[in-house]
């Protein structure tokens, strides 16, 4: 190994030597890295149950996370025929229910890492149904 080491030094030195005082040769790399990051939307709810002022209840927080580029919708489903009047608030949006079983609270725009407060007024039925199901959908 030592010899060819030895030989190929002096021959480099050679083809250095050879080449035209204004000529410069320029040498790049470069690598192509793409990454596919799979869209994730979670949502996790800590529960509490709070009287709140003006007859609504505290009912705990709404965790959210979503990486989908173009954002997501925040809804809330729960029984047919229920509800009817009632007013579900998440954060500052705030919607009131019309028994269909389902309806959208909020969209965002983007992804988002965050905490909401939920709460909720009874309408004129009270609270008809013991279940609310948030669903967060990416778009």
């Amino acid at each position: 190994m030592k010899n060819r080491l030895f030989i190929a030094l002096p021959i480099a030195g050679l083809l250095c030597a050879s080449a035209p005082a204004g000529a410069s040769s320029e040498a790049s790399a470069g690598w192509l890295v793409r990454v596919q990051v799979p869209v994730l939307c979670q949502l996790h709810h800590q529960p509490a149950l709070v009287p709140a002022a003006g007859g609504a209840y505290g009912l705990g927080e709404l965790q959210e996370y979503c990486n989908a580029p173009g954002g997501y919708l925040l809804s809330v489903n729960y029984a047919p025929g229920t509800m009817r009047g009632a007013t579900i608030s998440v954060g500052e949006e705030r919607v009131v229910l019309d028994g269909s079983g389902t309806a959208l609270v909020s969209h965002a725009p983007g992804p988002r890492i965050r905490e909401r407060p939920v709460t909720a007024t009874p309408g004129a039925n009270g609270f008809d149904t013991d279940r609310l199901n948030f669903d967060i959908v990416p778009e």
